[in-house]
């Protein structure tokens, strides 16, 4: 039961860190909240039915589709979140960060974008996982019970850090969101290249280090860290070059951006 809890609490978090952030947007930048109901549906759908055609993805690229289409997810949702950290930049030298419609709609599509392809990826995950424990065990009731726990525990995290993020003031939450959205964009960067090296698209390198000792991937801190900022124990160099090279790109990215919208 606790690997189920650990596995669920994994992708709850994930998808709660980007639902808190982003909600905490939407309060405070009064971007309209409408999307959110049929971004969850349509996420939760798309996850329904990737897992039914799961054998079919997973046989194509030669074996190598499910990891194909896993580092797709994983890289569309970062260039997603670096979007809105530069949207975010545009408001960071303003005293009264003001939204005028055209740019509301806009910046409301990624959200849409990202959320729908985090609930996608996270549910594809779920699901395999489920898939693959039904067959091999006959405790169902352990797993139910692990699973509600591990999606409370996360649920519960995001709406902690959503209630943290509203009580701040603008600046101090751009600067956050801008913060944990470009570690997150880094996380899913990293992850997308280890999709990669898995279905043989990128070489092989060197494991850099082995933290397991300090922190487990598979304790709770390890998997908020894994959530947070894209924590591994035993990162491939591919990896920590991916992992720090987005973060580069974002932070200059933001920097180029606000300069160039500077008021």
């Amino acid at each position: 039961m606790l690997v189920t809890v650990i596995i669920f609490l994994r992708e709850a978090i994930e998808a709660a860190l980007l639902f808190s952030v982003l909600l905490a947007l939407c309060q405070r930048f009064d971007v309209e909240r409408r999307w959110l109901f049929p971004t969850i549906s349509t996420g939760v759908a798309g996850a329904c039915i990737g897992a039914l055609l799961m054998e079919r993805i997973t046989n194509s690229f030669d074996g190598t589709g499910q990891e194909i289409m896993n580092a797709t997810f994983l890289f569309f949702m970062a260039t997603c979140a670096i979007i809105i950290c530069l949207w975010l930049s545009n408001f960071l030298r303003r005293d009264k960060p003001e939204l005028n419609d055209r740019l509301s709609t806009h910046i409301s599509w990624v959200f849409i974008l990202i959320l729908c392809l985090a609930i996608m990826h996270e549910g594809l995950e779920l699901s395999i996982y489920c898939y693959s424990y039904m067959l091999g065990h006959d405790n169902n009731l352990a797993f139910f019970i692990g699973g509600i726990l591990g999606l409370g525990i996360g649920i519960s995290f995001g709406a902690i850090v959503y209630y943290i993020l509203v009580n701040l003031s603008r600046s101090t939450l751009m600067k956050i969101a801008i913060f944990l959205l470009v570690l997150v964009a880094a996380g899913m960067s990293s992850q997308a290249s280890l999709y990669l090296i898995q279905s043989g698209w990128l070489p092989f390198t060197k494991t850099l280090w082995d933290s397991s000792n300090i922190i487990s991937e598979q304790s709770l801190l390890g998997q908020l860290l894994y959530a947070m900022i894209g924590y591994e124990a035993t990162p491939d160099g591919l990896q920590v070059v991916f992992y720090f090279s987005t973060i580069a790109i974002s932070l200059l990215s933001i920097f180029l951006y606000a300069r160039r919208h500077r008021i």
